[in-house]
């Protein structure tokens, strides 16, 4: 959008756009119900991604970090996390009283970086126990899915509105699942595309 692919320079007049994720995913926390629509307030990245970036501390939220990695006890030989707020004027426009307030991971795997074991173990068995306990400032982790963080980073330094919509399919603490996601999903994007109209 910003860049001339035919100069491969940069635009001197940069456009700003609002980047909306409608997805799906799964819930930590076990009074979420399955089918429901999450907005994530903020993301928290294990993979890393920001961490490659000059100005990161810019616009992540250190202290939500800091806490995390402290009750986890964070293996340092993972990717440090990082976290970041959705646009929250995007935010405002999207979501009403339908819409859960989340605070979501973005893994970078289905299986280990989601703390399932499938014939490999991984470092930390408790880590979606510790996960599930966590609270910073009432603030209490939501759900899982795997590209929020990016999104919301890259989007902020680079002068762009983000925010990440999902239906939660699956409850991992309940083990419930959902039947149908399908006309679910129909109807969260029609809700998104007559809130971006009106």
């Amino acid at each position: 959008m910003n860049i001339d692919l035919e100069t491969r320079e940069i635009k001197a007049i940069k456009t700003s756009l609002n980047l909306i994720r409608i997805g799906t995913s799964g819930a930590l926390q076990g009074d979420i119900p399955v089918d429901a629509f999450l907005a994530s307030r903020k993301a928290i990245g294990f993979d890393g991604l920001m961490n490659f970036y000059a100005r990161r501390e810019e616009i992540a939220d250190q202290a939500f970090e800091n806490a995390f990695k402290s009750y986890t006890n964070w293996n340092p030989l993972l990717a440090s996390p990082y976290v970041v707020d959705c646009d929250i004027d995007l935010y405002n426009k999207i979501t009403d009283n339908e819409f859960i307030p989340g605070i979501t991971i973005s893994a970078p795997g289905f299986y280990g970086p989601q703390g399932r074991e499938l014939r490999l173990n991984i470092v930390d068995q408790q880590i979606n126990d510790k996960i599930e306990l966590f609270r910073f400032n009432e603030m209490k982790i939501t759900n899982y899915e795997m590209e929020c963080s990016a999104i919301y980073g890259l989007s902020k330094l680079l002068g762009h509105q983000a925010l990440t919509v999902c239906i939660i399919i699956a409850n991992r603490i309940t083990r419930n699942a959902s039947s149908n996601y399908k006309p679910v999903m129909k109807r969260l994007v029609n809700k998104i595309l007559d809130k971006l109209t009106q």
